[in-house]
């Protein structure tokens, strides 16, 4: 369960520092690209992350 919240809490910061950076850059946000990114991450880290198999 705690991997599931890590992912989901990954997943959200990914999408407030991409808006952030990109309306820092551009002014505006991509809202779709922002959310693609997230997704992205959260799919990393669950490919990525070890698994605390017993």
């Amino acid at each position: 369960m705690q991997r599931y919240v890590k992912l989901l809490l990954y997943g959200i910061l990914a999408f407030i520092v991409f808006a952030g950076i990109s309306f820092t850059l551009g002014g505006r946000v991509n809202w779709v690209l922002a959310a693609a990114t997230a997704v992205g991450v959260m799919i990393a880290y669950f490919f990525a992350a070890p698994r605390g198999e017993r």
